[in-house]
């Protein structure tokens, strides 16, 4: 079956509410690691809004020194075990976006391709999602883990839900709540909705995002745009 196009969502804030949680393990975890303290939370501060890529950029502002494989292979694994800890001890703050799960299970039903692509490590990418009772097991999947920039994560994604076919010739929607999002969607040629409210939802309006929705609690609204946004991408 023809697929009517693929949707691609990010995961911190745009399927989970996992904001805060991701910013004070990360900022943890660097600390516990480097001993650096203050970084700046502002994701799309950085050159590249991954866990690997803001990585990268601290050591090099902070540190005054190229990052080294330890480097990474120590916060990585302090991050993921701060996420892990935070999860069996505290419940709050690992919501899932509301319709998150209902969309994710439904859009396939509806023609559509679905893939996910973040910014985070893998390992605690999956956890926050099993903490909010999302099961992407069937789903693709691409994360800090395959690539730096976020336009070559949201590639990696597509390609593993494209297969071998010529994604160049199919609509695509990345589904995020950061300014970074929006930028990398628009670099890639790709359709865009945001998903946010508050200061969030206001950051990406300013930034140019044509759509900005709180959650998926309106199955239609979400779907018409979502078409609208491929279409703006043809």
């Amino acid at each position: 079956m023809t697929t009517r196009g693929v949707v691609i969502f990010d995961i911190d804030g745009t399927l989970t509410r996992t904001n805060g949680v991701d910013e004070e393990c990360y900022a943890q975890a660097v600390h516990d690691v480097l001993g650096v303290s203050g970084i700046s939370t502002d994701w799309g501060s950085y050159r590249y809004s991954s866990d690997n890529g803001i990585l990268h950029e601290i050591i090099e502002t902070h540190c005054a020194r190229a990052p080294t494989g330890r480097d990474f292979r120590a916060v990585r694994s302090r991050f993921i075990e701060l996420v892990n800890v935070r999860s069996r001890s505290d419940r709050e703050g690992w919501e899932a976006v509301a319709g998150a799960r209902e969309i994710l299970r439904e859009l396939p039903l509806m023609g559509w391709t679905i893939a996910v692509a973040t910014g985070g490590w893998g390992p605690s990418a999956l956890r926050k999602l099993e903490c909010a009772n999302i099961f992407i097991s069937s789903i693709a999947f691409a994360c800090a883990d395959h690539a730096y920039a976020r336009l070559d994560i949201i590639r990696w994604a597509l390609r593993g839900a494209v297969g071998g076919t010529k994604s160049s010739t199919i609509p695509v929607v990345y589904v995020g709540d950061g300014v970074w999002d929006l930028h990398a969607a628009r670099e890639g040629g790709y359709g865009f909705v945001g998903i946010g409210h508050g200061e969030r939802a206001s950051r990406l309006v300013d930034a140019g995002s044509q759509v900005v929705m709180p959650d998926y609690l309106d199955r239609s609204q979400f779907e018409h745009a979502l078409i609208s946004a491929c279409s703006q991408n043809l």
